[in-house]
């Protein structure tokens, strides 16, 4: 491997001058030596180390994506995370910035993993109000948060109307005919994108006269689909309709629904949210929620990109608009 030693005997100058050609510094090098330096790195082959780079120009370029991991595999098996991420990735790096994605489960240990990588700024993504007071207090870099539900003051966010998400789905239920429906997500609490989701369609339900039941709202994270299912169609009544909170999830019952020969929707009629996968979501026919994740990547970025260029910058937090998207997996009853 090529090092500046081996560059600076070819030039004939010191290592000193060598490093600072290279990192742009020409206070004290001529920029024909400049020029002649980095036209020897190159003829050489030389490959920069970018941790001593970034401890010599202060700037690391690095930054941080962190994500929930949970108790469900891989986190980018959600085609949510990976989309949101890919969008990221692209959006970031032509700005020229490096990617570190990291999955937790403790959010105490974070503030180590930030400094020990010199981020110079970081992305969460839904991240819970009691973990965010102690994040940001503990991380003096530029934080721009996602689809995190907190009253903490001055924090940068980006979502999406979640309780609306959960409105839609349950209207276009209830203008199909059915009066018995069923609710399935990771619960996890009572707060976040999920919680939000399911009051939105447990309130407009409610209004309508039909309330849902708690035996009613089913959660992914301890029980398959297929059992879910199974329990469903054993009800008296059974439910007629299902609200799945993601694309993902009601992916997962259009299998469970094969296996057990059940028929979406003469048998139920299914909603989801997301629209991430529109090829897979047309060729079953999903009736889902659309959120522009593409949108929301861009208003993260920029969100983020503004706070790096001007970090005294006042916190912005941002909640994007959703749509319904109808197509067959909900009938008329």
């Amino acid at each position: 491997m090529v090092t500046l030693k081996d560059i600076a005997a070819k030039a004939g100058v010191s290592m000193m001058t060598v490093s600072r050609a290279l990192n742009g510094n020409q206070n004290k090098v001529s920029s024909e030596t400049a020029e002649r330096i980095r036209a020897l790195a190159d003829e050489m082959g030389y490959i920069p180390n970018s941790s001593a780079r970034s401890l010599a120009v202060r700037s690391s370029r690095i930054i941080a994506v962190i994500i929930r991991d949970t108790d469900q595999g891989n986190p980018l098996m959600d085609p949510y995370t990976s989309y949101f991420l890919g969008n990221v990735v692209q959006i970031l790096e032509k700005q020229n910035y490096y990617i570190m994605v990291h999955f937790i489960r403790d959010y105490s240990d974070i503030t180590f993993g930030l400094r020990s990588w010199n981020a110079q700024g970081a992305l969460f993504l839904g991240v819970f109000d009691n973990e965010i007071r102690q994040i940001r207090q503990d991380n003096q870099i530029p934080l721009v948060f996602t689809d995190s539900y907190s009253n903490v003051r001055q924090m940068s966010n980006v979502g999406i109307d979640d309780y609306k998400g959960g409105c839609l789905a349950a209207e276009v239920l209830l203008s199909h005919g059915h009066r018995h429906v069923a609710f399935c997500g990771p619960l996890s609490g009572d707060t976040g994108v999920i919680a939000e989701r399911l009051k939105g369609f447990s309130d407009t339900l409610r209004k309508n006269g039909c309330p849902l039941s708690q035996d009613q709202i089913y959660n992914i994270a301890r029980i398959p689909a297929e059992k879910i299912l199974d329990k469903l169609l054993g009800c008296a009544p059974a439910p007629t309709g299902l609200f799945a909170s993601s694309d993902h999830i009601a992916w997962q019952f259009y299998n469970a629904a094969r296996k057990l020969k059940v028929s979406i929707p003469e048998d139920l009629s299914i909603v989801g949210f997301d629209d991430i996968a529109q090829d897979q979501s047309m060729i079953l026919g999903l009736t889902t929620i659309r959120q522009d994740i593409r949108l929301k990547a861009e208003q993260t970025c920029g969100i983020l990109l503004r706070h790096l260029d001007s970090p005294k910058s006042p916190s912005e937090s941002q909640i994007l608009d959703v749509e319904l998207i109808e197509r067959e997996s909900v009938r008329f009853i």
